[in-house]
């Protein structure tokens, strides 16, 4: 029997989306600053005596811009996560799929297009804004909106590497930055989200159109930051359980994201390639598409479950059959089938955080024991829906999911980590680093166990190693951060600190 499944409002449809104008990103190595420009940009700020020019605000949407592509890339230079998680599988050169992670140093690229692109931009944005905005209450806003994209990044570094750079990162009298402990950082990222949290003036605008996922909302900011503080919570619930529940509590009180009408995308501009989805960018107009297809355990996983999302993620192959590459073996990209057009548009939202994982994170926190308000079946369901409805599926495609014994919540095989694991794993399918990083979190799929590449030269990656130009750049603290992890060695399968 389905549970009560609420329909999903306020969807994004990938049709008719708003168009993005940010122009190309020129980098400047001295300032390791971003510098972007914008057009047709009627307002930059809520604030009518800012200057319609506001460089401020096209240093915040560059570093904006910097952190979406990034998490949307699949550049096997910086963020590989679809293949490694087996949502996609590559080809031809089955490198990261098998872990060799050093061929092509994505632990670098994805190091430093955080700090440099994103994280970079989103300081000097904050060391600006006091020249161009005017109006109190909108400058508070803008520096504590930027503050939540910079938690957002840090997150990301904190939650790959173990010790980062972090107290020291930014400061560019300091050459060589210390890398903080990550416990620390990850606490300090949500003692952030406490005071962006209770400092943010929903009476007041921010940013305005430079703002390129709430326009200026800053209603809706504090949903995101609320969603964020959620999701850091129970990261950590399994390493500590009374703090991660107290700030879930804290989290689902202040209000987090009801449906897919508060998810935070970023919506592309396809009518200019370097304004439109890195993927369409790469595999479509790069011509590179050949190198990957979807993953076959990813693909016969959804087979298997009747899943809805089957043709709008993917398309048939020669046999008009659905069909995927064995993970780390060197496949055939014309025996197999490909990615949908639909996701491979140069339109299609680039997507941080949304209504489908916060219902699959309240779905948890009740079965950790925290109030919620409601059931895990509920939410989880809640989840479901809302991921089939974000790709084009319809309310009875959710019902008739959902009503098999193999999905259904009471009936589905497994414990909640399990049940929800493998749910989220495929609502993550363009959720690239997370789709990662809950499986690393929750246990589920069991890549080591149910389809290990083939000629994988470690276990599942549990972080990444440090960028080798640490060790060379900045070698004293880069050697102190890798004596602090397990076993002392900078190891893909060290555990970070919130692995049980």
């Amino acid at each position: 029997m389905v549970g009560r499944i609420p329909t999903v409002t306020g969807i994004r449809k990938v049709a008719g989306i708003k168009k993005v104008i940010v122009a190309v990103l020129m980098t400047s190595v001295a300032s390791s600053l971003l510098v972007s420009c914008t057009k047709n940009i009627t307002s930059l700020n809520n604030n009518p005596k800012a200057s319609l020019s506001a460089p401020s605000a096209s240093v915040f949407v560059a570093g904006e811009k910097a952190l979406v592509d990034l998490y949307t890339t699949e550049f096997w230079g910086s963020a590989p996560f679809r293949v490694v998680a087996q949502v996609w599988s590559e080809n031809t050169f089955a490198v990261e799929s098998n872990y060799k992670f050093a061929t092509n140093n994505a632990p670098g690229g994805w190091w430093t297009n955080i700090y440099t692109n994103a994280l970079s931009n989103l300081a000097q944005a904050k060391s600006l804004y006091s020249t161009d905005v005017q109006d109190p209450d909108v400058l508070r806003n803008d520096l504590i909106v930027t503050d939540i994209l910079e938690v957002y990044a840090y997150s990301l570094l904190v939650n790959t590497y173990g010790n980062i750079p972090y107290s020291q990162a930014l400061n560019r009298t300091i050459p060589f930055p210390k890398y903080d402990d990550a416990k620390t950082v990850e606490y300090d990222l949500l003692q952030r989200l406490d005071t962006a949290i209770a400092g943010l003036n929903t009476s007041a605008g921010s940013l305005g159109s430079a703002d390129q996922f709430y326009h200026g909302n800053t209603a809706q900011w504090k949903k995101f930051a609320a969603t964020l503080k959620l999701k850091l919570a129970l990261l950590i619930a399994d390493t500590d359980p009374t703090t991660g529940a107290t700030k879930a509590q804290e989290a689902i009180a202040t209000g987090v994201f009801q449906s897919n009408a508060d998810n935070a995308v970023f919506d592309y501009d396809p009518s200019a390639v370097v304004n439109s989805n890195p993927l369409w960018q790469d595999l479509v107009n790069g011509a590179n598409l050949h190198y990957y297809s979807p993953s076959s355990y990813f693909i016969n996983t959804l087979v298997s479950w009747n899943d809805p999302r089957l043709p709008l993620l993917f398309t048939k192959d020669p046999n008009n059959q659905y069909s995927g590459g064995i993970a780390g073996g060197g496949n055939s990209s014309t025996q197999l089938s490909s990615f949908s057009a639909q996701w491979l548009s140069a339109g299609f939202p680039g997507d941080l955080l949304d209504y489908s994982e916060t219902s699959f994170l309240l779905a948890e926190a009740t079965e950790r024991g925290i109030s919620t308000g409601s059931t895990a079946e509920i939410y989880y369901d809640s989840a479901v829906s809302a991921s089939i409805q974000y790709w084009g599926g319809s309310y009875s495609d959710v019902l008739a999911y959902l009503s098999q014994p193999a999905v259904a919540y009471s009936t589905a095989t497994g414990t909640w980590r399990q049940k929800i694991g493998y749910q989220k794993w495929i609502a993550f399918a363009n959720r690239n680093w997370d789709s990662w990083t809950e499986i690393r979190r929750l246990g589920y799929p069991d890549i080591n166990t149910v389809s290990p590449p083939v000629a994988a030269i470690t276990a599942f990656p549990l972080r990444f190693y440090y960028p080798p130009a640490e060790q060379t750049s900045n070698n004293k603290n880069w050697a102190a951060a890798v004596a602090a992890l397990p076993g002392g060695a900078d190891v893909v399968t060290a555990k970070l600190f919130w692995q049980p």
